[in-house]
């Protein structure tokens, strides 16, 4: 298909056709979500049921944006699967996806696109001090893309590139947008524990500190810029059937950079490179959490053993849950003159062709080919920061009944829309689960998609497995969805100890004390 590439384009003009619900309702909001739910609230780390909890391997993907919807006549599944029928497929077995299978929402408004993931890697939480205090080491990587305030005619270039008739022959003014692709590795360390235990009140507090590593960027900031698409009369491509294009960038003001490919290739987890500046970037980023936790029946989960009191740390005491948190606070700092390049240009009456990105080796290519197409070249001094996607996060948990709850999330993304870096995907879900401590299943409700899309998911645990969606309708094609995600991992633990003898539990089941109290 003779066109420019969809990915060149994206780093040129600042937008992509391609958010996490990054917070996973379905299955990090239980009283067994051990070490995942620590991304939620680091103070999940201490007083859960676990006395260890390990993540063996998890990821999850994610994409939200205002101005596509899918509307292919397969599912995504089908599409990630590969399991689509042979009438969508070329005579290679390829599967078609031609660009009307994503329908435009034009309404003259900027765009914006959140999209990525998170593979968690091996990680371990234990608790101390029969749960009063709890530690977790953790490690996983992220690959994030957000493009914001981005104008609708360099939106539709992307959606349907240099062949759709609508956008030839115009001049198209004003333009600017955002791109931000960042890829980073993390080592955290997460320390929490009990501050106050009254009987019915209880509090904790935890915090994470993480050693971030920055193994790939792009990004590429356009302002007052202005370009017409216009037919290539090269007489190479004189006898096509569908006419070739080439883009004019009529107006340019750009920054834009790159880390070559050897950046994430280069990966040595060792303390000098975790710590030193062989990355191509890096630095530190912190969470923050709160939980309170009000137990008015909390002598009901109440023994002796030896004549000293004690909670049995097999069950969950509260009636209702509320837990706050920052999370990400921090930057990436990308200075390793090794590996990052970047531009700024301001330039006139300038050409991007399609035969000058075809068969680009590496990010370094490309790189190279825009400087080309813009009239400059070589690198600035190479330093950059970008921001992490810090959030204010909130749930409320209510114990309908024994092992019924129903879980309300609120993330808020607290970076603006103009910062460098990473954005955090805004979301309010409410999520009924029924949980064990060997399998769960939960619901979650959820407006995402910076509030706009309602959606309806499905997850679930058994054992070791968990897997979910917050968006079940886009992967069974739906409707025409704008968002989507899917999520799944292996992680198990060890529970707490339950009382050696099940009469143990003060006041004993036959007790006066416990008819006076089941009177109230």
């Amino acid at each position: 298909m003779h066109k420019l590439s969809p990915i060149i384009l994206a780093f040129i003009l600042g937008t992509v056709v391609k958010g996490w619900s990054q917070h996973l309702p379905g299955v990090a909001m239980g009283n067994y979500s051990g070490i995942n739910s620590l991304y939620h609230n680091p103070a999940f780390v201490s007083d859960n049921r676990y006395s260890v909890h390990a993540n063996l391997v998890s990821t999850q993907f994610y994409t939200a944006n205002n101005h596509v919807k899918y509307d292919a006549p397969y599912s995504l599944v089908g599409l990630m699967t590969n399991s689509v029928s042979d009438q969508y497929r070329n005579a290679n077995g390829k599967i078609l996806f031609p660009r009307t299978y994503l329908k435009e929402k034009l309404n003259g408004n900027e765009k914006y696109i959140n999209a990525g993931g998170d593979t968690r890697l091996p990680s371990i939480m234990f608790q101390l001090f029969q749960g009063r205090a709890g530690v977790g080491i953790s490690t996983r990587v992220r690959y994030i893309l957000n493009t914001t305030n981005v104008t609708e005619p360099i939106a539709r270039l992307m959606s349907k590139t240099t062949l759709n008739p609508d956008i030839q022959g115009t001049t198209y003014g004003n333009q600017s947008g955002q791109l931000h692709f960042n890829a980073t590795g993390e080592v955290a360390l997460t320390l929490g524990g009990v501050v106050m235990d009254n009987e019915t009140d209880f509090f904790k507090v935890g915090f994470t500190v993480k050693r971030l590593m920055g193994l790939y960027n792009a990004h590429a900031v356009i302002k007052n810029s202005a370009f017409t698409v216009l037919p290539d009369t090269d007489p190479r491509y004189a006898n096509l059937v569908v006419p070739m294009q080439y883009i004019r960038v009529d107006q340019i003001d750009a920054q834009y950079g790159i880390t070559r490919d050897e950046g994430f290739q280069n990966i040595k987890p060792s303390p000098a490179w975790l710590f030193g500046g062989a990355p191509p970037g890096s630095g530190w980023g912190f969470d923050l959490g709160a939980i309170y936790e009000y137990r008015p029946d909390v002598h009901k989960y109440t023994y002796t053993e030896k004549g000293i009191r004690k909670r049995d740390a097999t069950k969950n005491k509260y009636l209702y849950r509320i837990a706050v948190s920052i999370t990400d606070i921090g930057r990436v700092h990308f200075k390793n003159p090794s590996y990052v390049m970047q531009q700024h240009v301001q330039a006139q009456n300038q050409e991007f062709l399609y035969e000058d990105f075809q068969k680009l080796p590496s990010s370094e290519g490309i790189y190279n080919a825009i400087n080309k197409s813009l009239g400059v070249s070589g690198s600035l001094a190479p330093n950059f920061k970008s921001v992490l996607p810090t959030a204010f996060q909130a749930s409320v948990d209510y114990n309908v009944r024994p092992n019924v709850y129903v879980n309300g999330l609120w993330v808020q993304n607290l970076i603006s829309q103009n910062a460098f870096g990473m954005k955090a995907e805004s979301v309010i879900a409410v999520t009924p689960r029924y949980e064990h401590k060997w399998y769960e299943i939960s619901v979650p409700v959820t407006l995402m998609n910076r509030y706009r899309s309602p959606t309806i998911g499905l997850a679930g645990r058994i054992g070791p497995l968990w897997i979910g969606t917050d968006h079940l309708t886009s992967l069974l094609n739906i409707g025409s969805p704008r968002a989507f995600n899917f999520y799944f991992g292996l992680s198990a633990g060890l529970f707490r100890k339950p009382p050696a003898e099940q009469n143990q539990c003060w006041p004993p089941e036959n007790s006066w004390l416990r008819r006076i109290f089941s009177k109230r």
